[in-house]
């Protein structure tokens, strides 16, 4: 075992770096260890991190606390012990005026869907299961109609996905369905509907899940203090702007501390930055395969905006999708139906509209201002909120968010991935550094299993498989 002090430098203070930090704390050699955490944001948390505003407290988006993984929930309930609650599951899709139940429920099919729509589904279905049967989806669309049929796939995936990705779902690769909706098909959706199955077998089916009582950057807010109390050392506004290397080894990172640059020596690195902006931030540079590949990865820009709503009088959702191609939005949160600790008072609400956009989209180039009053005339005409109980609004804009499962993109992540594994004391973590779209009990296992990698002095657990195995992910049960 190594004696020596070494400097861990971990580039995010997500899901997936603390999870990192955390491990490394936990191991004998910590007192030989000096950890320094960077991220760019002034929160910690990343993606999953909690704004505060005038005793409001808004998610960058809703999140969901839930795992199969027993090492990831145990750490979940460690860190926040009593403040860690469980929250029912209410949410629905929006699609023309109609609200569905998700997950679909039969009965409400039925009833809000109408008989000829339903009998054209079912038809579409059985289509699909003849004459694709021995199909191998390469898009999004193609292993949707395989598995649901031409029906379904165009009100309830077509126009939400088309939204999120900003490209046609002829265009997105099948894998991200294939992760994202594995097990589920139209003949479960009746199934359990007739059966009130208590356990249906797709991913995203939980009726029930944890959440923090302040937000989900409560969780990582609560982890930072207790690794600082650690000796870590978590350093906020501090953005990567160069990664120096020699001899298939990261030696320093240097970053912005202000107006300020600075250097740190490494011994070893854990990102969870970007990959793209990973490779681009190396010196000496990259092959220019490797930077043309970078160039060539694209991630799917997020924008929430964020209300102060007077009254109680709003949906009863957790968050709502909306389907309806009729809108920019994508999906709406009432964060006081996760706990009322999101909202001032009980007489208040704290409810957020999001919006996907790629930087270069009219989208994301209005000004706040614009956003907001986008924001409040979709409320207003899809009859969710009235806009005269808007008492405030504000803007965040996350860049990144989203790795894009388009075609060919494939090709061009594993280049940059071949480049990157020769590097010896380099671990890619989290969604952004993987650029794969892992959940956040995949995120934090990531930063987990990589320390343990480091610890080991060699690979004895394969991160990549990390939202792979089934075991890592949602199969409906609320206690696991």
């Amino acid at each position: 075992m190594k004696s020596k002090s070494e400097t861990i430098v971990i580039i995010g203070a997500g899901p997936s770096g603390l999870g990192a930090a955390y491990e490394l704390t936990k191991n004998k050699r910590n007192n030989n260890l000096k950890i320094i955490v960077l991220d760019k944001n002034d929160l910690v948390g990343g993606l999953a991190r909690t704004h505060s505003k005038n005793g409001y407290r808004f998610d960058v988006g809703p999140h969901r606390f839930f795992t199969k993984n027993r090492e990831v929930l145990n750490l979940w309930k460690e860190i926040l012990g009593k403040d860690f609650i469980k929250v029912s599951r209410l949410t629905r899709m929006y699609y023309k005026g109609i609200f569905f139940l998700y997950p679909i429920e039969f009965s409400d099919i039925i009833k809000k869907f109408g008989l000829k729509d339903l009998i054209e589904s079912a038809f579409s279905y059985f289509y699909a299961k003849v004459f694709y049967r021995n199909l191998e989806p390469n898009t999004f669309e193609e292993w949707i109609t395989k598995y649901f049929g031409k029906k379904l796939y165009t009100v309830f995936f077509k126009s939400y996905t088309e939204k999120l990705w900003g490209v046609p779902c002829s265009e997105i690769g099948a894998e991200w369905a294939a992760q994202r909706i594995k097990n589920a098909n139209f003949t479960e959706v009746i199934k359990n509907a007739l059966l009130k199955n208590d356990k249906p077998k797709a991913k995203s089916w939980v009726d029930k899940f944890y959440y923090p009582i302040k937000g989900a950057g409560y969780m990582y807010e609560t982890l930072a203090k207790k690794l600082k109390r650690k000796g870590v050392i978590i350093k906020l506004n501090s953005k990567v702007i160069k990664v120096n290397h020699r001899n298939n080894r990261i030696i320093s990172v240097q970053y912005m501390e202000g107006k300020k640059k600075k250097t740190i020596k490494a011994d070893a690195v854990f990102s969870s930055m970007p990959i793209t902006h990973l490779v681009q931030s190396f010196f000496p540079s990259p092959p220019k395969q490797v930077l043309h590949a970078s160039r060539k990865l694209t991630f799917r820009d997020h924008i929430t905006v964020n209300f102060m709503v007077k009254g109680t009088s709003a949906f009863p959702d957790n968050w709502i999708y909306i389907h309806d191609p009729g809108y920019f939005m994508t999906r709406v949160a009432n964060f006081s139906n996760f706990t009322p600790k999101m909202a001032k008072d009980k007489k208040h609400m704290a409810i957020a509209v999001e919006y996907f956009a790629f930087q270069t989209d009219k989208l994301w180039q209005k000004t706040d201002n614009e956003l907001i009053d986008l924001a409040k005339s979709e409320l207003e005409r899809s009859k969710l909120l009235d806009e005269g109980q808007i008492e405030d609004g504000f803007v965040v804009r996350e860049t990144e968010s989203y790795p894009t499962y388009y075609l060919k993109q494939k090709k061009y992540f594993e280049t940059i991935k071949s480049y990157l594994n020769d590097f010896r004391n380099l671990y890619l973590i989290g969604r952004g550094g993987m650029f794969k779209y892992n959940n956040m009990d995949h995120a934090i296992y990531t930063g987990m299993l990589a320390a343990r990698n480091f610890l080991a002095g060699k690979n004895k657990y394969n991160v990549w498989s990390v939202n792979i195995d089934a075991e890592y992910l949602e199969d409906g049960s609320s206690d696991s």
